[in-house]
């Protein structure tokens, strides 16, 4: 019977445990050598360990508030980690659109940063929204650094990567919009049209 509840309570800490070692991992790519093949492993094993977190989370029932902070910040984390490997690499190669570039990835961790403001001032809480355009940006986001040389090769890094900021500031700009207008918290709402109201 101790066993059973033992082993249990290790199933029900597997998101956390997963989430955990993103947050570390993503800390260690500072370390790496840019788009080496320990660079693709590492970083794609944060995004296959942020796909499956929340889903075995919800398969064994097991969300948690603890848990959707530790996802915040393993998603953030990794983001900037990505973005500042991606950006030191891109440097070296080419620093003539790097300043531009820099700009519309920092333009995204703004609208973030006011997005995580209104939330703790309305909700007292530190979680990103759920929504479609937000899941949707995060994954170009995190795809970048994969194609990185791939679109390099063919002039197409830097349109990329605007069209990828475009559509996160306008998702988080979205966020904004309907952490100011919601009455209660829902970090799962799809998008803005959902709280429209119906004719």
């Amino acid at each position: 019977m101790g066993k059973k509840l033992s082993q249990n309570a290790f199933i029900k800490q597997i998101p956390n445990i997963l989430t955990a070692s993103r947050i570390l991992i993503a800390i260690i790519i500072l370390f790496i050598k840019p788009f080496s093949i320990a660079f693709y492993v590492i970083y794609g094993y944060c995004g296959i360990s942020d796909l499956f977190d929340g889903v075995i989370a919800r398969a064994i029932k097991n969300e948690s508030s603890f848990g959707s902070l530790l996802d915040t910040i393993g998603d953030v984390l990794l983001t900037v980690t990505g973005s500042f490997v991606t950006f030191k690499y891109m440097y070296t190669v080419d620093n003539l659109w790097i300043w531009g570039m820099l700009a519309a990835v920092l333009s995204i961790y703004l609208f973030r940063a006011i997005g995580a403001i209104v939330t703790l001032v309305r909700f007292k809480k530190f979680a990103m929204l759920h929504t479609i355009g937000n899941k949707v940006g995060m994954i170009l986001l995190f795809l970048f650094p994969l194609f990185y040389e791939l679109l390099a090769k063919v002039n197409g890094a830097q349109i990329g990567l605007y069209v990828i900021c475009g559509i996160c500031v306008i998702a988080a700009i979205e966020e904004i919009i309907i952490e100011i207008i919601t009455k209660d918290f829902n970090e799962n709402v799809k998008s803005i049209f959902q709280l429209l109201p119906k004719k």
